[in-house]
């Protein structure tokens, strides 16, 4: 096969988007909907439909992948693809395709902006580009420059930021790509501008945005609040607290300062309770997202956790706190795609202990809510969605797992199913090979593996040892 006929040119006669979550409210989009389907669907005037039967009469079906979980209900849908018909995939999902490429004829690899009109022409040699055809081909990630020209996904969201100027060890962000940032004056100018008083300022972490401290002034002076913040704890200041008239959300991640630290997101837990006092004391609504099953985690980590939570009751009446919890899965491309991902049912059932001790917390004080977390079932089903293919009988094997197993009774269960993980997935070494080796990231760092290493030095150190028996 050469290279010409792999990329053939050609005209897509007729395309269409499928939403995967469409058709669940009287709505023409809903809150599932990934913002680029909407976007270049209303851009290029492109057909949105959500039901198999109105793909037929399509050449092209283009999907906008999220999460790993879409990658199951592709597997549902698959039946449904009918000769001859190209379906091309992109999104948040797919820089680890080796889940969906079995079905996709073409996977986008990142950003597409500059890019999805000649996609929609039809051409398909593109650099971030994968086929089917040539699944290990060597691609980079399309990490395009934030235009200068302000990008409205919708009619209230535009980018401010894109990346993360930090290195926290288990997130995407900082390795997927760099670390960019919308010029000042078209973002205040859409912020004067803007009819709306709910405003979607989207960045990863809104207070590392050089700017930030100007766009909180401007949105106070206009009346109008920022939907999307995301806050590090650490740059939190008061005159932000002060101006923000909608939840707040702080990254947390680790339970405890000593886990923290050894993901590299160093908050001592002084600045800790000192950001979330602030809040609480201006009767704020705020959202702390804190990761289990990090490496190391014990149940002393989450009985420091515990008792940050008793202090700020003890100590606060105003205010309304969430406080999710989201199972750590070990993300490609960064330092912790080396770590083995394990499951604590322990720590799970310890956490919706916590959870139920929060019932009707609002009528003496702090109204305090925890989600229920994701179980080991689902999450694993996210897990090895990086690792294997998966097709219909992948997807039927995940759906009827027991619930509230270990990762070893899972993986047991799988090859029960006639369903089996790469050896390296449980065996992962300096020089493994993962699915993902063959994409290649703006944000990449060629000593990933020496964080790793040192991360597991940390970890030994008697200075990181709690006394506790891991969980």
């Amino acid at each position: 096969m050469t290279q010409t006929d792999l990329f053939e040119p050609k005209v897509t006669h007729r395309a269409c988007f499928y939403d995967l979550h469409g058709g669940r409210l009287r709505k023409k989009f809903n809150a599932a909907t990934p913002k680029a389907l909407i976007y270049f669907s209303e851009q290029y005037r492109i057909p949105v439909i959500s039901k198999p039967e109105e793909m037929q009469g399509f050449d092209t079906v283009f999907f906008s992948l999220h999460c790993f979980r879409d990658f199951y209900l592709v597997a549902e849908l698959s039946k449904h693809k009918r000769n001859g018909q190209e379906w091309v995939a992109g999104g948040n999902a797919c820089v680890t395709p080796t889940g969906i490429l079995w079905i996709m004829d073409y996977v986008w690899i990142g950003d597409c902006f500059d890019n999805f009109k000649r996609i929609l022409e039809g051409e398909r040699d593109l650099p971030a580009m994968l086929s089917q055809r040539e699944p290990s081909r060597v691609v980079q990630y399309s990490d395009e420059t934030i235009s200068a020209q302000l990008i409205e996904f919708n009619d209230s969201e535009v980018e401010m930021s894109k990346g993360c100027p930090r290195r926290c060890l288990f997130c995407i962000h900082p390795w997927r790509h760099k670390y960019q940032e919308q010029n000042k004056e078209a973002v205040l100018e859409y912020i004067r501008h803007h009819p709306k008083r709910g405003i979607g300022l989207m960045s990863n972490s809104s207070d590392d945005v050089s700017y930030y401290d100007e766009v909180a002034a401007l949105l106070d002076e206009q009346g109008k609040t920022d939907m999307v913040v995301s806050n590090a704890v650490q740059g939190l200041t008061v005159e932000v607290i002060r101006k923000r008239k909608r939840e707040m959300l702080l990254g947390v991640e680790g339970m405890s300062e000593r886990l923290r630290r050894v993901v590299n997101k160093p908050i001592c837990r002084e600045v800790l309770r000192e950001r979330i006092g602030w809040c609480l004391e201006h009767g704020k609504q705020i959202r702390t997202v804190y990761q289990f099953n990090l490496p190391g985690e014990t149940s002393e980590d989450f009985e420091e956790l515990a008792d940050d939570v008793r202090h700020f009751q003890k100590q606060y009446s105003k205010g309304s706190w969430a406080i999710p919890f989201i199972p750590n899965q070990v993300s490609a491309h960064t330092p912790f795609q080396w770590n083995v991902p394990r499951y604590s049912v322990e720590q799970m059932r310890r956490i919706q202990a916590f959870r139920e001790s929060l019932f009707g917390s609002g009528k003496t004080g702090i109204s305090i809510y925890s989600p229920q977390p994701l179980g080991p079932s689902k999450w694993f089903g996210q897990v090895i969605a990086e690792w294997i293919a998966i097709t219909p009988k992948v997807s039927k094997a995940v759906d009827s797992m027991p619930t509230n197993r270990e990762m070893p009774e899972m993986i047991e269960w799988l090859e029960s199913q006639d369903v089996k993980l790469p050896e390296s997935f449980l065996n992962r070494k300096e020089d493994t090979v993962f699915p993902w080796d063959n994409i290649k990231t703006t944000g990449d760092d060629p000593n990933k593996w020496r964080r790793f290493a040192k991360m597991q030095t940390i970890l030994d150190g008697d200075l990181f040892k709690p006394k506790a028996c891991a969980v």
